[in-house]
């Protein structure tokens, strides 16, 4: 099967095609605005959700895969080794190092991954690939996505325009909705396979961390 997170975000995402569905019902199927922005907004803050707890979750899957599968944190790519050890030296607490020992660095790689993405609130390209390249080693998670990172940005500036704006943001119709959903779709499906084959390169091992998506 697909990665666990993806499977999540397939779910996720039924309530963003349901606010669709119900702006269609309420709205007969036909043009114009008719008072029903509320649902849209209501569909691309949905939307964007299932975006940024798909990333969040993907990542510490691909943490967690790189921790059993590589024998010896020097295995680890480049990044993540640099990005670690930096933590560590970082740290307030003068026993932090000892963390390290042993198996503990496993522990304390995915206790990392963890903490770093739950701060992720606004899932635009340049913050996905600076916690990519750090925690799993990616060069540019961005070019896991066929379209491109701007239109993933425009969308994300879209849902923060809705947060802080409300009602006064600008209108998104049924059509820009369905765009959006369609969008993501495509997004989430290409990162899963990319991510896929990345890791099984990275560990140097014959294992998928999980089944490429159809």
């Amino acid at each position: 099967m697909a990665s666990q997170a993806f499977n999540e975000f397939r779910f996720n995402i039924l309530d963003a095609w349901r606010l669709h569905q119900a702006h269609s019902v309420l709205s007969n199927n036909t043009r114009g605005k008719k008072g029903l922005g509320h649902i849209t907004r209501s569909g691309v803050v949905m939307l964007c959700a299932a975006w940024e707890h798909y990333q969040e979750s993907v990542l510490v899957e691909a943490a967690g895969f790189l921790a059993g599968q590589v024998h010896d944190p020097q295995q680890l790519p480049l990044p993540v080794k640099k990005h670690l050890s930096a933590v560590v030296k970082r740290a307030q607490h003068e026993l932090k190092p000892m963390e390290l020992a042993g198996e503990g660095w496993r522990a304390l790689y995915i206790a990392i991954a963890r903490d770093e993405t739950s701060a992720l609130n606004t899932p635009k390209s340049e913050k996905l690939k600076g916690l990519f390249e750090r925690l799993a080693g990616v060069p540019d998670v961005t070019s896991f996505w066929s379209i491109g990172a701007k239109p993933i940005d425009d969308f994300v500036s879209v849902r923060g325009d809705i947060a802080h704006r409300g009602r006064k943001a600008d209108y998104v119709t049924a059509g820009t909705l369905k765009y959006y959903i369609e969008l993501i779709t495509t997004a989430v499906g290409e990162h899963d396979n990319a991510l896929c084959d990345y890791l099984k390169a990275a560990a140097a091992t014959n294992c998928q961390p999980w089944r490429r998506t159809a």
